[in-house]
């Protein structure tokens, strides 16, 4: 969920060797139970099933996360750093067909936070400047660079497709050139098309972004670079007081011109919801806002504050911003309908995490309404969950007309399997269940990525 391998720059400082990694007995959570990596790798085909898998589910379910295999500092340790790995279950014609893993490493970088599809490619993904992995189809890492090696510098974890144009969409901030904070737009073709620079007087950690139809909004919030917790070899990014939170609002048109801040109350977003401009032209965000994160825990996100769904509305014309809490469950990894991100949509999709901020226990699905509601769907009483995805039926016509795919992990068993719910019925039963030749590590973030193109 919270990523940020920040590359081999950050794991050669903060993980030292000062002893094996550790499990059970690590004393950190991050190492242990689902956490910890794991060192097998499948090629499983013919997988068991119950249930019925829809016929019209023709692709590959694909997730990336931390998988730390190398000696570490179970002191220091956090969750976001660790060589990528990434898991996927392919599904035909009503059949779970393969389950399939694989380490993520080409010339030197390990993505360990995010894969997507784009312009018929597979690329996995980590931001502060960690360089893109383009994967085949059979998850291995190919020798070549990502978006057919049209980067200036560094990616980022998060993306927003513009499927209007087709365009992808990023803020990314690059630690191995000493931060750089840059907008980057990719074509439909794989190439870059836009390459704007930002000046910022402080260092944030900008994890996410969100679009518009105008504009790209840029997080500039309370977690900043401390060059204390570097020296210290701990996570370099710390909750700072005395930082101004503030979103921005950058012109797509035209990204040259000055960007317009809005400042608000101290916070910090991991992931965006969604974001979409208003009949009167306000700018509507909706995000997983926290109230304090990384001030005393230095090892994870986990233990301070809980994330809910907030949002924020951005008045261009006046300057105003108001903030409202849209629901009270903890929740995590929000996402859309993959084809309505920067458009009004109605409904949203998330990662329960509990109630209690310090163990969370993944044990819910949530749904969001736009009238502020909010369905529930819980899982067994052993189980925990993954970020969900959202596929749309073939031939869908209602926004959430499709399927929620999520992988679990069976605390009582040990095992991971696929579950597959109805989008519209999130209450009812799993449609399928898919079981796994072995334990997925709880990671980031993945995608539906349908058949290629013949």
């Amino acid at each position: 969920m919270y990523h940020l391998a920040i590359g081999k720059f950050f794991d050669s400082i903060i993980e030292n060797s000062e002893g094996p990694l550790m499990f059970a007995k690590s004393t950190n959570p991050y190492l242990e139970n689902n956490y910890a990596p794991v060192s097998a790798t499948f090629d499983t085909a013919d997988l068991t099933c119950e249930g019925v898998i829809p016929a019209d589910l023709n692709g590959l379910m694909v997730r990336n996360g931390p998988n730390p295999t190398q000696r570490v500092n179970p002191k220091r340790h956090h969750w976001f750093l660790g060589d990528g790995m990434l898991h996927g279950v392919k599904f035909a014609e009503g059949k779970a067909v393969s389950y399939r893993n694989r380490s993520v490493s080409a010339g030197g970088s390990t993505p360990n936070t995010h894969v997507i599809g784009h312009g018929g490619r597979i690329v996995a993904l980590v931001e502060a400047g960690g360089a893109p992995v383009e994967v085949d189809h059979e998850l291995n890492s190919l020798d070549r660079p990502a978006f057919e090696g049209s980067l200036r510098r560094g990616f980022t974890a998060h993306t927003k497709l513009d499927s209007v144009d087709g365009a992808l969409h990023a803020v990314c901030y690059d630690f191995k050139r000493g931060y750089q904070l840059s907008y980057l737009a990719v074509g439909a073709d794989n190439r870059l098309q836009t390459h704007q620079d930002i000046s910022l007087s402080t260092k944030p950690m900008v994890h996410d972004c969100a679009i518009t139809k105008r504009f790209v909004l840029i997080f500039d919030l309370s977690v900043t670079f401390s060059l204390n917790r570097l020296i210290r070899r701990y996570f370099p990014f710390a909750w700072n007081d005395k930082h101004q939170a503030r979103i921005g609002l950058l012109n797509r048109q035209d990204p040259s011109q000055p960007i317009q801040w809005f400042e608000i109350a101290p916070c910090y977003i991991f992931h965006a919801l969604n974001a979409y401009e208003n009949n009167s032209g306000e700018v509507i965000l909706d995000a997983m806002r926290y109230e304090r994160l990384f001030d005393t825990v230095k090892i994870g996100p986990f233990g301070e504050s809980s994330p809910f769904l907030t949002r924020w509305c951005l008045n261009p014309n006046t300057g105003s911003v108001t903030e409202t809490q849209l629901d009270d469950h903890a929740a995590e990894f929000p996402r859309v309908h993959p084809q309505l991100e920067g458009q009004p949509t109605q409904f949203g999709y998330a990662l329960g995490i509990g109630d209690d901020p310090s163990s969370p226990d993944f044990n819910t699905i949530v749904k969001y309404h736009q009238d502020g509601s909010a369905e529930i769907h819980t899982l067994g009483q052993y189980e925990m969950a993954s970020e969900p995805i959202f596929v749309a039926k073939s031939g869908s016509v209602r926004e959430d007309e499709g399927y929620l795919l999520s992988y679990v992990f069976d605390q009582r068993e040990g095992t991971s399997h696929v579950i597959i719910l109805d989008a519209q019925d999130l209450s009812a039963k799993p449609i399928a269940r898919v079981m796994l030749p072995q334990r997925v590590p709880f990671g980031f973030h993945g995608s539906w990525i349908g058949e290629p193109s013949p």
